[in-house]
């Protein structure tokens, strides 16, 4: 049986390489027409200039069906027997390659697709009905060429697996292999629900938790159950930061994915609202105190006000909405603010709303080229910012009104969303507690749950233990360097410490990392150049981990959560828990080796 599959399966790459040479021989006449450019259609005659236009267009949307069907030029076939008896192979795709027998999925004789075998029969445009004869079905996912699955079936005999390649094994880097076993059994859950409506897959820093995600999207993309629901640019993954963006950027097409929207939602929100003059900031305010104090203000105004009005001066929505109930510096603070145009995270909320209720619906400009009276001028229009499928990766970093708002964006005939991250890791004030916040159901098939797979070394777990929080050390992990706490009073002493030991991870990821950005400035220029060390915010640091990582600016100052008058003692309980849950981060994306540098120790800084 092994010798007939393996058979099968040589088959099929044989046939697959075939075809891919096809494809490339008419991707290069395509191209030709497709290079056509505008300067030479505007020499034409007009009457010429729109029909030559449309051929070009024409070429180029082939060039992308071409380059896909290289990629993956098939995902079904079936082997049947027409009217007349002859025997004949059907090849389906998303796109139509008919030389060589692969047919869209739109055409009519795709519909014998979701027919089992035996008797089937489908109808053409001019409503003639064909019957035909199922022998045997089979079912692919070829990605860039390769076989990830191959199924087959055929009359009388079930569904039988040939070959399947474990979605894990195409980017083994990701996970250990206790984290690839893992995410075996959840993928097995994965596959099975249902691709509409919302997937949860939680868990602690270390599960694999996005490399499940990821591969959640290469299966919708790419099964041949699913594939044409999900066209790769109607998918839209939100992001925590740039960084973050820049590494989801590197994988997805490594797994076969490409043309995927990756933003943050700041920056999606600011491309809907239109503001190009404004940018966005994460906290404002010139010290910690002062932006916690502020949030809280914002935070209780977000929850108690009624939507205001939308109008194009987003200012004067905003004065509308704090004027009123902003403490006397919480003003001043404002005013700076807009002075600088910066937007946090509250402000874009209350803003989004204010554009929802008066449009019902979220769009967003695109640019293109067209002729008027024979001459090239650009053109913008906008579409609608709705979504087949969504990811949200650090799920527990936003507010319900934030995932209210990306809710509005789901395609009806799908609503399909990935929520991707761990509540217990919440690090930012007023983030979703629970899902009847959002308005979500989340059936028990569909909320997948991974443990922690701890990568670090038995001293960085004992050392972390060591300041109060609660770690299971398991026996197998290696034992690792010592942790080094170092005392260091200027930056400068802190970057000749990095110094000494960079050297000894040229082939391995260094992070610097402090709970304040402004204590960052310095490494940052230090280091720019070094595309091995990536320094950033304790915030930023979640979801990705280092061989060896310093922490800096470490002092009492930099965790001191002070009590005011506007704050209420629940408020300050929370900060204080989001303290500690942002230092826990920040120790647990350590691998191997953990240097900590600052004023202090950190056992003297943090109280849990």
């Amino acid at each position: 049986m092994e010798k007939y599959k393996e058979k099968l399966l040589n088959s099929l790459k044989l046939h697959i390489d075939f075809i891919r040479l096809k494809v490339k021989e008419q991707l290069e006449v395509t191209k030709v027409l497709a290079s056509k450019s505008l300067k030479d259609i505007s020499r034409m005659r007009p009457e010429d200039q729109m029909v030559q236009m449309q051929l070009v267009a024409n070429a180029q949307n082939r060039v992308l069906e071409l380059h896909h069907l290289d990629g993956s030029p098939y995902f079904i076939k079936c082997s049947i027997v027409d009217e007349k008896g002859e025997k004949k192979n059907y090849f389906f795709s998303k796109h139509q390659f008919s030389e060589e027998s692969i047919y869209s999925w739109v055409s009519p004789v795709a519909s014998i697709r979701f027919e089992n075998p035996g008797k089937a029969s489908y109808k053409l445009p001019d409503g003639t009905t064909k019957t035909v004869m199922i022998k045997q079905k089979e079912q692919y996912m070829i990605v860039d060429g390769k076989v990830i699955f191959f199924a087959l079936e055929g009359e009388g005999k079930p569904r039988e697996l040939v070959y399947q390649e474990h979605f894990t094994k195409q980017k083994s880097e990701f996970a250990l292999p206790e984290i690839v076993a893992q995410i075996e059994k959840a993928q097995d859950q994965v596959i099975r629900a249902s691709h509409r409506g919302p997937l949860v897959i939680s868990g602690p820093a270390g599960s694999g938790k996005t490399t499940l995600a990821l591969h959640r999207v290469a299966y919708l993309t790419q099964a041949p159950d699913t594939s044409l629901f999900y066209p790769a640019r109607s998918i839209s993954v939100f992001v925590q930061d740039i960084g973050t963006k820049e590494y989801f950027s590197t994988l997805l097409p490594g797994l076969g994915i490409n043309d995927v929207n990756i933003t943050t939602f700041a920056e999606w929100a600011l491309k809907i609202l239109d503001t190009d003059d404004y940018s966005y900031i994460e906290r404002y305010g010139k010290n910690e105190e002062e932006k916690d104090i502020y949030e809280y203000q914002k935070l209780k105004i977000l929850r108690g006000k009624v939507i205001p009005n939308w109008n194009k001066n987003i200012t004067a929505i905003l004065n509308g909405v704090y004027n009123n109930s902003f403490t006397k510096d919480a003003l001043e603070l404002f005013d700076k603010q807009k002075k600088e145009k910066r937007l946090d995270r509250f402000d874009l909320v209350i803003l989004l709303e204010s554009y929802y209720k008066k449009f019902g619906k979220f769009e967003l400009k695109r640019w293109y080229k067209t002729f008027v009276k024979d001459k090239i001028v650009n053109k913008i229009e906008k579409t609608p910012a709705v979504y087949s499928l969504m990811i949200v990766d650090e799920f527990q970093n936003y507010l319900p009104e934030q995932l209210r708002i990306l809710k509005n964006c789901q395609q009806e005939d799908t609503k399909s969303v990935v929520y991707v991250g761990d509540i217990a890791q919440q690090v930012k004030l007023g983030t979703v507690r629970n899902w009847e916040e959002v308005g979500e159901v989340i059936p028990i098939d569909k909320n997948i749950k991974l443990n922690k797979v701890y990568r670090n070394t038995k001293n960085i777990l004992s050392f972390i233990k060591s300041l109060g929080y609660k770690v299971e050390i398991p026996e197998e992990v290696k034992i690792g360097p010592a942790i080094q706490e170092v005392k260091i009073n200027k930056e400068e002493e802190g970057i000749r410490h990095i110094k000494e030991y960079i050297s000894k991870y040229e082939n391995g990821s260094i992070g610097i990392i402090s709970k304040d950005e402004e204590s960052l400035l310095i490494y940052k220029k230090e280091f720019s150049d070094n595309k091995n060390i990536h320094v950033l915010t304790m915030l930023e640091s979640q979801g990705v981990e280092f061989d060896l990582v310093f922490i800096v600016g470490v002092s009492k100052r930099a965790f001191e959560i002070k009590h005011h008058i506007d704050v209420i003692p629940e408020h300050i309980e929370e900060r204080e828990r989001m303290q500690r849950d942002l230092l826990y981060v920040a120790l647990t994306r350590a691998i191997t080796e953990l240097h900590i540098l600052g004023e202090e120790k950190l056992s003297d800084v943090i109280k849990l």
